[in-house]
C-alpha cells in the first residue's frame, strides 16, 4: 500500500484507538511508526497485542490484517478473518476479504466457495455483488468480475445494473465490443451523458482494433433504429481515428436528424480543417452552405470553404520548392499560368466573399488571403500590395488582421528593395500594444532580416534573441536558423557574410541571375569561410528556379564532394538531386538511384521516409 495513502488512513481512523487508554494509544502510535518505517514484524507484534486486548476495535483489526498481508502471511490473515466471522457470520465484507486471502494463498476452490457464500447471504442485494466484485478486481479476476455483474442483473431483476462497472472491466479485458455494448446500454438509459461515455471510451479508442470493434457494435445498434446519440458516438469515433471521410457521411446524418440546418456540418468542417483534412473540410463547408446554414454562420462557412480551397491548392503544388517562382519572367507562361490556375478557385471565392460581406472582418481577411497568394505564390508585388492596402480601406481599425497585413506589406516592400519603408512597417507592428505576441515576434524577425541584409549583424542578433521560441509559429524555425547562422559567421568571416547577405537580399527580390553571380563569386573568393556550403546550396536552389537543372545538380554534387565532412545539409542536397531527376527531368532511373544513395549514405535522415515513398511510386508499387 502507498505509504502516503497509509498515512492518511491512519489519520482518519486513528482517533478510535486514541479514545482508549493512554497505554493503548502509545502502543498504537508506536505500531504505526514501525509500519510506516517498514518494520512490519514489530508492528505486527504490537497490533496483535492491541487486537487481542480489544477484539471489537475495527482499527486494531484492520491494522493487523493489513500488516499480515504486507508480509504475505496469508494463513494468519485467514485465521484472523475466520475468528472475526464467528460473531459476524453474515458480514459480506469479511467473507469477501476471507475469499481474497484464500485466493492469494493458492486455495482457489475454497476462495470461490467463500465468495459464493457471501452472495448467498442475500442473493438480491446489489451491494453484496459490488463488494465481491471489488475483491475480484483487486485480484485481477476480470472475467469472473464480468460474470458476477451479469449474475447480479439476473438475481436483482435489473438488466441495467452495473453498466458502467461492467463496461470498464470489459474494456480493461480488451473486450472492446462488449464494453461498447454496455456504454450503449448506459447511453440509452442516460441520453444526456454522451460526454461521459466518450470520456470513458477514450481510454481505448486510441487503438485501431478497439475503434473498429466499437464501430461495428454501433452499426449493429443503428440497424435496429435510428438514434441520434448513436450517430454522434459513431461520428466521434471516426474523428478519433482521423477518418474524416467516413465522419463526414455520419455528420450529414447527424445534421439531418438533429434539424441543425447545417450547424453540425459546419462544426465538423471546422474540426476537419483544424486537423488539416482540407479536402473533406471543403466538402463539409460546401454542404453546410448549400443546406443552407443559418445566416450568422454563413460568412464563417464561406470563409472556411475559401480557406480550404486555398490549402488544397497549396497541397497540389507538391513541387513548389523546385518549381521556379512565378515572378521569374524568364519562364514565360509555363509555371506562372499553372500556378495561377491552381489558386484561381480560392481567389474567386475570396472575391465573392468580399462582394457579399463588404466592410466586415470577412472581406478584410479575404483581401489578406488574396494578397498572401499573390505575394507568396505569384510574386506579383503590385497586385499583392493593392490587396493588402484594401484591408485598411475596407475595414478601418487596429485588429489582428491589420497587424498581419502590416507585416505582409513590409515583406512586399522588402521584395521591392525598399528597406527603409519596410522597416517602418515592421516597427509599427512591434510597437503596437494591440498586436499579438506572435505578430510582434514575427515583425521582429522581419526587422532582423533587414538588419542582416544591411550588414548590421549585431543588431539582427539582438532582435532575434528577443523572440520567444514559440515552435507553433511559422517563422520561429527561420528565426532560429538565422540566429545560429549569424552567430557562427559574424566573427569568423564577416566579409564573406556581408556578401552572402547582399546576395540573399538580391535573391529576395527574385533577381536570380544576379544573386547566383554574387554567391558564385563569394564561393571562389572565400573558399575557407564556414558559409561556403550554404552558398552552394543557395546557388543550386536558384539554378533550379531558373530551370538550369543540370547546373543545380552539379552544385549539389560539389557540395556533397567538397563538404562531405563538414556540411549539415548533405542529406538535403542528395534528396534535391533525386527530386530534380524525378520531377524536372523525368529520369526515373537516375532518380531512384539518387534516392537509394540517400538511404545508403544518410539512413537517419528525416528525408529517408519520403525517399522510400518516392522509390515505391517511381517503381509503380506504391500500393
Amino acid at each position: 500500500m502507498d505509504r502516503f495513502v497509509l498515512g492518511i488512513l491512519i489519520l482518519l481512523v486513528g482517533f478510535t484507538a486514541f479514545a482508549q487508554s493512554p497505554e493503548a494509544t502509545t502502543k498504537f502510535r508506536l505500531a504505526q511508526g514501525y509500519e510506516q518505517g517498514g518494520d512490519y514484524e514489530n508492528a505486527i507484534k504490537l497490533y496483535r497485542e492491541l487486537h487481542f486486548a480489544d477484539p471489537d476495535n475495527i482499527v486494531y483489526f484492520d491494522s493487523l490484517r493489513r500488516t499480515y498481508l504486507l508480509l504475505k502471511r496469508y494463513d494468519e490473515v485467514i485465521t484472523l478473518l475466520q475468528n472475526r466471522l464467528i460473531g459476524r457470520p453474515t458480514d459480506v465484507n469479511l467473507i469477501g476479504s476471507l475469499g481474497g486471502a484464500l485466493y492469494q494463498s493458492g486455495r482457489e476452490k475454497e476462495a470461490t466457495a467463500t465468495w459464493e457464500r457471501a452472495i448467498a447471504v442475500d442473493p438480491a442485494n446489489a451491494g453484496a455483488y459490488r463488494v465481491i466484485a471489488n475483491v475480484l478486481i483487486e485480484n485481477r479476476l476480470l472475467d469472473r468480475t464480468a460474470e458476477l455483474y451479469r449474475q447480479a442483473r439476473v438475481a436483482c431483476s435489473d438488466p441495467n445494473l452495473f453498466t458502467l462497472d461492467l463496461a470498464q472491466v470489459l474494456a480493461v479485458s480488451m473486450d472492446y465490443a462488449g464494453a461498447t455494448r454496455e456504454y450503449v446500454r448506459w447511453l440509452k438509459q442516460n441520453p444526456g451523458q454522451l460526454g461521459l461515455v466518450q470520456s470513458r471510451m477514450s481510454t481505448f479508442t486510441g487503438k485501431e482494433e478497439a475503434r473498429a470493434a466499437s464501430l461495428e457494435e454501433l452499426r449493429t445498434e443503428l440497424k435496429r433504429a435510428d438514434d441520434l446519440n448513436m450517430y454522434r458516438l459513431m461520428g466521434w469515433l471516426y474523428l478519433e481515428g482521423k477518418d474524416f471521410d467516413q465522419g463526414f457521411e455520419v455528420y450529414k446524418t447527424i445534421d439531418k436528424l438533429s434539424s441543425a440546418q447545417g450547424g453540425e456540418l459546419y462544426a465538423f468542417a471546422e474540426r476537419a480543417y483544424k486537423e488539416q483534412a482540407f479536402e473533406v473540410a471543403a466538402k463539409a463547408y460546401r454542404a453546410a452552405i448549400a443546406t443552407p446554414v443559418s445566416s450568422p454562420r454563413m460568412p464563417y462557412a464561406k470563409y472556411g470553404y475559401a480557406s480550404a480551397l486555398k490549402e488544397l491548392s497549396i497541397l497540389s503544388d507538391t513541387l513548389q520548392e523546385f518549381a521556379p517562382p512565378s515572378g521569374d519572367r524568364t519562364l514565360a507562361e509555363g509555371p506562372v499560368g499553372e500556378t495561377q490556375a491552381r489558386y484561381a478557385g480560392a481567389i474567386d471565392y475570396f472575391r465573392q466573399i468580399i462582394q457579399e460581406y463588404p466592410n466586415t472582418e470577412f472581406s478584410a481577411k479575404s483581401y489578406y488571403q488574396i494578397g498572401a497568394i499573390q505575394l507568396v505564390k505569384f510574386f506579383d508585388l503590385d497586385a499583392a500590395l493593392t490587396s493588402f492596402e484594401s484591408v485598411g480601406r475596407d475595414l478601418p481599425g487596429k485588429t489582428p488582421v491589420h497587424f498581419a497585413v502590416g507585416i505582409k506589406i513590409g515583406e512586399v516592400l522588402t521584395a521591392k528593395g525598399d528597406i527603409e519603408q519596410a522597416a517602418l512597417r515592421f516597427q509599427s507592428v512591434i510597437n503596437a500594444p494591440n498586436a499579438t505576441p506572435d505578430q510582434q515576434d514575427e515583425a521582429s524577425y522581419r526587422q532582423a532580416e533587414l538588419h542582416y541584409f544591411n550588414g548590421k549583424f549585431n543588431e539582427a542578433i539582438d532582435l532575434l534573441e528577443g523572440i520567444s521560441n514559440n515552435l507553433k509559429a511559422d517563422f520561429t524555425n527561420d528565426a532560429l536558423l538565422l540566429h545560429s547562422f549569424l552567430q557562427e559567421n559574424r566573427t569568423t568571416s564577416e566579409a564573406a557574410l556581408k556578401e552572402f547577405a547582399r546576395a540573399d537580399f538580391v535573391a529576395r527580390q527574385r533577381k536570380n541571375a544576379e544573386a547566383i553571380a554574387i554567391f558564385s563569386r563569394l564561393i571562389e573568393q572565400y573558399p575557407h569561410a564556414l558559409l561556403v556550403d550554404d552558398a552552394l546550396m543557395k546557388v543550386a536552389v536558384l539554378q533550379t528556379y531558373t530551370r538550369r537543372y543540370m547546373d543545380a545538380i552539379s552544385s549539389y554534387e560539389r557540395l556533397l564532394t567538397e563538404f562531405k565532412e563538414s556540411s549539415i545539409a548533405l542529406d538535403k542536397a542528395q534528396f534535391n538531386i533525386a527530386e530534380l531527376y524525378a520531377f524536372r527531368m523525368s529520369d526515373n532511373v537516375r532518380a531512384i538511384a539518387a534516392y537509394e544513395k540517400l538511404l545508403a549514405d544518410y539512413p537517419q535522415s528525416i528525408l529517408a521516409a519520403i525517399a522510400r515513398k518516392r522509390i515505391r511510386e517511381l517503381r509503380g508499387d506504391s500500393l
